[in-house]
């Protein structure tokens, strides 16, 4: 079915992956989802014998995101970007290095159940910004931020996907609460779990 809508973006800092596991920061919302676009690149090697295709290999490569949002505040951009904020001020240095995310959202489907999509691991880019003058029709624009997703170290995860009204996911109600494959609190040796 086709996708409708985008709503309740959402992000959290990948503190830690590990062969042993990962851990993330809290999750916090990203306010006004316009679009999210994912597009993961695909490297083929193909081996030709015989005058024909005789294999074709291929592996995941790096995944271009693109998200759009009607705000960002410069907090939130400071946090994404690896920039700071000082007395109200965003400070933006060639030296910035942006810290690995996880982005969660949903997006409607035409039937009215919701796509529920985490990404795992990537990193934003420096954000392209656009300005212009008013004129006689008001033009709206909105941040971009761009991210490089990769496939997590621990357990070579980039995505998570489900779709409500399919009988086995129950989760729909929890989905924002913890990125998948995060580390439990280490608390009474519980220790990690998926």
């Amino acid at each position: 079915m086709a996708q409708v809508g985008l709503k309740d973006l959402h992000y959290a800092i990948l503190e830690e992956d590990t062969n042993e596991g990962v851990l993330y920061g809290e999750i916090k919302p990203l306010a006004g989802a316009m679009n999210a676009t994912i597009n993961p690149t695909v490297n083929t090697q193909e081996l030709y014998a015989d005058d024909q295709l005789w294999e074709s290999v291929s592996a995941l490569g790096k995944i271009d995101v693109e998200i759009e949002t009607a705000d960002l505040q410069l907090k939130t951009r400071a946090e994404l970007t690896g920039s700071e904020v000082k007395d109200g001020v965003l400070i933006e240095k060639a030296s910035d290095k942006p810290p690995h995310v996880a982005l969660g959202f949903r997006s409607q489907k035409s039937s009215g159940k919701y796509r529920y999509i985490w990404l795992l691991k990537g990193v934003a880019q420096p954000m392209a910004e656009d300005y212009s003058t008013k004129k006689d029709n008001v033009e709206h624009k909105t941040p971009q931020l761009k991210f490089v997703f990769m496939p997590r170290a621990y357990d070579g995860e980039w995505k998570r996907t489900a779709d409500e009204g399919t009988p086995e996911f129950i989760g729909a109600d929890s989905w924002f609460e913890k990125v998948p494959g995060d580390a439990l609190e280490e608390e009474n040796g519980e220790g990690l779990e998926d």
